[in-house]
């Protein structure tokens, strides 16, 4: 089973935590020596949390790619410019 020590720092990950659990995109923001900050997507909001290292993830689904890490923040940049333009 992998654990959160598996992820590397600066990495964007789509990960099910626990068997069962929505699966979620995470970004390592921070590796200490016993521990990881992570930064959790969710729809509508981010969740900064800290893991062990030795805590386990039931299944890391896939690491996305600087293309997908993109993609995905402009999805949230073109959210924020519409919100700008209906205030005109």
């Amino acid at each position: 089973m992998a654990t959160f020590n598996d992820l590397q720092a600066d990495g964007f990950y789509l990960i099910e935590e626990a068997k069962g659990n929505d699966v979620q995109l995470v970004e390592v923001l921070l590796v200490t020596q016993k521990a990881v900050l992570l930064n959790q997507h969710s729809d509508d909001y981010e969740t900064m949390v800290w893991r062990k290292k030795t805590d386990t993830i039931y299944e890391i689904v896939e690491e996305l790619d600087a293309t997908s890490v993109t993609q995905y923040e402009d999805l949230f940049e073109e959210e924020a410019d519409d919100d700008f333009d209906e205030e005109d």
